[in-house]
């Protein structure tokens, strides 16, 4: 198998995201696939399952005499039909709300309305039936600067020391949220150094259950808003004092945030309202809400754009080793300053879109849309709203789609963004 420096010297003519333009959108260009997992994306069917249009999130409570919209969503473990319904399911992570059992990848939609406040508890559950801690679903370098629980309250949130190479990490997974693109105070950004692991009844002795801003946080949290941070959990407050948006929520760990986004911990959050925000019925709609009933037709649809890679087994493919970036094999950390695991970059070799390979979105109209490499559309004329939110295959697939669709996104390699597409 060539690896992932080969390709990219192999493939540097065919230009950005290997593709070439024609007169209604892309085409194709004739460069290899990349490498992955043991499963081909040549053998996984384009436009079979349908595109799933994220469903609104039910806030947990409204509290304060009113005036908050509270929510507890937990990331928890569980097995998504990723691909299409032929091959097997995938295990993956994903956001929730416990009394409502609605865990997906990506998460379910949080609806905000601008300075109005929204108070989220954010529960790390990723335990087994019997509250024992879940290793990571994919590998994980400790030789890296990284949240480090097995280096205590001591040596956590750093790059540890060893006698020889070591193999992954195995131990409680970190989390902590941020909310990319919100006016956030410190206490409720989701800081890199302010993670927690799960409240399982197996953390091994001297590791750091808390990052080394939690505690910090903590304490101005409960000082401020007068709230409690249960073991596994944190609580952070948005003021949604901003122009109306489109953010996104994703993991944040220092060190990890490559490998638990990927694992599939990501949602919308759509900030409405304001003076920014423009009148109802002047761009499409309806977009979900949390009372819609089932088989709801809408126009506003969030679509999250990522690249993964599979195996066979429907697991989800990610390198165990530097030897894939450029095919080095040693000496790593201690015997040289190459970290064993870590790769300096990774593309997956399968589009998802919202939760499926290359799905297709059904209309009640004749228009039908193909983008190549990402989604097929049939839609309503005159027009829908699509939002996107920044993720590794969003700059060129947004891109992509805009320019298909006759509309325009803004740049949205960093940030998150909406196009309105119109038809005719």
């Amino acid at each position: 198998m060539i690896t992932r420096r080969q390709f990219l010297k192999a493939s540097a003519g065919t230009g950005a995201a290997f593709l070439t333009s024609s007169r209604l959108g892309v085409s194709k260009a004739g460069a290899a696939p990349l490498p992955g997992g043991t499963l081909s994306p040549a053998l996984i069917a384009k436009y079979v399952s349908p595109l799933l249009v994220p469903p609104a999130m039910q806030p947990t409570a409204v509290i304060q005499s009113r005036s908050v919209d509270y929510y507890v969503i937990s990331v928890r473990q569980f097995q998504q039909q990723i691909l299409p319904p032929d091959k097997p399911a995938t295990t993956v992570w994903g956001y929730g709300s416990p009394n409502q059992r609605n865990f997906h990848y990506p998460s379910f939609t949080v609806e905000a309305t601008a300075d109005r406040p929204v108070r989220v508890k954010w529960v790390n559950e990723l335990i087994d039936s019997n509250g024992r801690y879940l290793r990571h679903l994919l590998p994980v370098d400790p030789t890296l600067h990284w949240a480090n629980p097995p280096g205590g309250i001591a040596g956590r949130d750093m790059s540890p020391s060893f006698a020889s190479t070591p193999g992954p990490y195995t131990g409680p997974v970190p989390l902590v949220t941020h909310l990319h693109g919100s006016h956030a105070t410190e206490e409720s950004d989701g800081f890199a150094e302010a993670w927690y692991v799960a409240a399982a009844n197996n953390i091994p002795a001297g590791f750091a259950q808390v990052g080394s801003f939690y505690d910090q946080f903590k304490a101005k949290a409960q000082a401020k808003y007068g709230v409690v941070w249960e073991p596994g959990s944190a609580v952070f407050q948005y003021a949604n004092d901003q122009r109306a948006s489109t953010l996104w929520f994703h993991d944040h760990t220092l060190g990890m945030t490559r490998l638990n986004v990927y694992a599939g911990p990501a949602g919308f959050y759509l900030l409405r309202g304001g003076s920014a925000d423009l009148p109802p019925g002047v761009l499409p709609g309806p977009a979900p809400q949390p009372d819609d009933p089932p088989g709801k037709k809408y126009y506003e649809i969030p679509i999250a754009i990522q690249d993964r890679s599979f195996n066979a087994d429907g697991s989800l493919f990610y390198p165990s080793s530097r030897q894939f970036f450029d095919g080095f094999t040693g000496p790593y950390v201690p015997g040289s300053d190459i970290a064993p695991i870590f790769n300096p970059e990774f593309f997956g070799n399968t589009m998802v879109v919202n939760g499926n390979t290359w799905p297709v979105l059904p209309g009640a109209a004749s228009l039908s849309i193909s983008v190549p490499q990402w989604l097929q559309f049939e839609v309503r004329p005159p027009q829908n709203r699509l939002r996107s939110a920044g993720s590794t295959a969003c700059s060129r697939g947004a891109a992509v789609l805009a320019n298909r669709l006759g509309g325009r996104f803004p740049a949205c390699a960093r940030t998150a963004s909406s196009v309105v597409a119109r038809l005719s």
